[in-house]
């Protein structure tokens, strides 16, 4: 698979397209059935691995496939004669335009009837279509190959030893607004970690090629993409989580998160979309179904607890970077934010809850069945997740440090929410998933509540900690979405007894930030290990099982799955940002070396058993 700037190319292992493949670019599938033949024969692959290029046999001419995506898809096809006799060779390159939503190639939506309109130009084909929406998305092919019949075709010999290079270029263009400007020359991230074990620097190597892949560059900063084939689009939990990730290495992300997600604050009620005042956007989609409204997502607002996650951003920003400048230009989204989250408090009886609607749950777990009772049945709404409390109570927390919310007294509304919270959600050993509508306990095991420890909100930590890492919740790779003792477990399900590498890198800097550091190093070494059976690439999701393997459904590469990385290093090396830059390495065997960004200024850090060094190589 390819990516660049919000666009990605998916096809087979030979680089032809079937199926859900595909070029896509704005949420619409522009190029598909992609198909190389040979004397009406498709080309035979000798080279399994293909992302950028591959090596094929045809009799005896060698051809090279490559493929570049930037602002445009490119092929280039490059034919050497291996023998000293002359060879000839005859081909066809066939395509189809579909300018399909995304959502139709999912199979979420019902197909619509289009026609694309083809403009024969001196130089290049031209395929435009004009949505319901009123934009009009265009495809503009340029190769110096003969188009017939819909196709591109060569016929040629080759001398002794020869060599001839076609190509075909696919560019996608936009006619009309859409709600986010993609911009071109992006910078790509480099890789700021290196350590003394080669498998971990392969995971941090393969960790920024996933993030480059994600990074939409847009007018509001780098942004990341949540995840391929299925989720190349802003969401807000996704992208705010990442950035939170990022930030000692890259805050960069975490103002361009901060930018795009104030820009489409909810500033109105739209029951359809989930759209409220103050509300942070669950997932933005340019495609047509949703811009013209047959589809809610433009954007949709189906989650409780990007918003609170949102403030908790902002105030973390601030606490590394030290630039108060943005955060004091997003006061007034920040107000709003807060506003909601006391609004959704007093609505909910002392609790932010939410009743399902296009998804079947709103919090990070959003799957249907993945909110369970001890009996296997879905919570009844309107339902309080145990983490979104407290992400609430941090938000409050941080509000009134970094806005000048007046209306009520934040601290005060913290206190409160902490005291019933540890009430109404503690059960005698772990903490209640949910509080359904009539607040009766589901009683699960789940690792939700290790979100807890981040927050400072559990009266509990340290039997947080401990409930975790027994037997039923830590499979040795990680810890379970769901105990393996409960009625729903199934370790290859999405949310319901796999492992999620996200999950766990906020349970590791929680149990850092509470003091359990052998644990925190324990939880974060067992998930990067387990990377290295699954292509040292840290993926949507893993199974819950005790050997490394994957499940059914994933996205890969996926970006809070790639930042987390990132997060285990920090849950690692101790990195905390206040008045100053703190250091606390917990190693056993091994050194990391990484730059970090704090306060304006870069430093270099060597982190090793029994200590560190700590310098600074830029000045702000």
């Amino acid at each position: 698979m390819l990516a660049y700037n919000g666009a990605f190319v998916f096809s087979d292992e030979k680089g032809d397209m079937g199926g859900k493949h595909g070029f896509y670019a704005f949420d619409t599938r522009v190029l598909s059935d992609v198909r190389l033949m040979f004397d009406a024969k498709s080309v035979i692959t000798v080279r399994k691995s293909f992302n950028e290029s591959a090596a094929h046999y045809i009799g005896s001419v060698v051809l090279t496939r490559e493929r570049v995506l930037r602002e445009s898809y490119m092929e280039r096809l490059t034919f050497r004669n291996a023998t000293e006799g002359v060879q000839r060779v005859s081909f066809s390159y066939s395509f189809n335009v579909p300018m399909e939503d995304i959502f139709e190639v999912r199979g979420f939506k019902e197909g619509m009837e289009r026609e694309v309109s083809i403009f024969r130009g001196e130089d290049d084909i031209r395929y435009a279509y004009r949505g319901v929406d009123g934009i009009l998305r265009g495809l503009k092919v340029v190769s110096n190959m003969d188009f017939e019949s819909g196709r591109f075709e060569a016929d040629f010999e080759l001398g002794p030893l020869e060599e001839r290079t076609f190509w075909v270029e696919f560019r996608p263009y936009i006619e009309g607004r859409l709600p986010v400007r993609f911009v071109p020359g992006g910078k790509p991230l480099k890789n700021p970690v290196f350590s003394s074990r080669e498998w971990l620097n392969r995971i941090f190597e393969k960790a920024v090629e996933d993030l480059n892949a994600l990074t939409a560059f847009t007018e509001f900063g780098p942004v990341p993409l949540a995840g391929l084939p299925e989720f190349a689009a802003v969401f807000g939990r996704d992208s705010i989580i990442t950035a939170y990730f990022l930030l000692p290495h890259f805050p960069e992300y975490a103002l361009g998160v901060l930018r795009v997600l104030a820009r489409f604050q909810g500033r109105r009620e739209d029951r359809r979309r989930g759209e409220e005042r103050g509300k942070i956007l669950h997932e933005l989609r340019l495609g047509e179904l949703s811009q013209s409204g047959r589809a809610p997502f433009a954007p949709y607002y189906g989650t409780v607890d990007a918003t609170p996650l949102y403030v908790m951003l902002a105030a973390e920003y601030l606490r590394w970077t030290g630039d108060s400048e943005p955060v004091e230009s997003l006061r007034e989204n920040l107000n709003l934010a807060v506003d909601w989250i006391l609004e959704k408090l007093d609505e909910g009886d002392g609790y932010i809850r939410y009743s399902p609607g296009e998804l079947g749950n709103q919090g990070w777990k959003d799957s249907r069945g993945a909110i369970p009772m001890k009996d296997g049945t879905p919570v009844r709404p309107p339902i309080a997740l145990v983490e979104v409390q407290g992400y609430a109570y941090r938000a409050l927390l941080e509000a009134g440090k970094i806005t000048d919310h007046s209306k009520r007294e934040l601290k005060v509304e913290a206190k409160a929410l902490k005291k019933r919270f540890n009430n109404d959600f503690w059960l005698d050993g772990h903490y209640a998933l949910a509080l359904d509508g009539e607040n009766r306990p589901s009683e699960v095991v789940v690792s939700n509540m290790g979100h807890l420890l981040i927050t400072g909100i559990a009266d509990h930590e340290r039997e947080i900690a401990e409930r975790l890492f027994r037997k039923d919740m830590f499979s040795g790779l990680g810890i379970r979405t769901l105990s393996s003792e409960e009625k729903t477990y199934n370790p290859f399900s999405y949310h319901n007894g796999s492992v999620w590498p996200h999950d766990n890198a906020i349970i590791a800097l929680g149990l850092r930030k509470i003091g359990e550091m052998e644990k925190a190093f324990r939880l974060a070494m067992a998930v990067l290990n387990a990377t290295r059976n699954l292509n040292y690439t840290l993926p949507e999701l893993f199974s819950g099982i005790e050997k490394p393997a994957p499940t059914p459904r994933f996205n890969s590469p996926q970006a809070w799955g790639a930042a987390s990385a990132f997060a285990f290093l920090r849950a690692i090396l101790g990195l905390e940002a206040g008045k100053g830059l703190h250091v606390s390495p917990h190693l056993r065997g091994f050194e990391v070396h990484a730059e970090v960004a704090f306060g304006g200024e870069r430093y270099r850090i060597r982190g090793f058993e029994g200590g560190y060094e700590l310098i600074r190589i830029t000045q702000g």
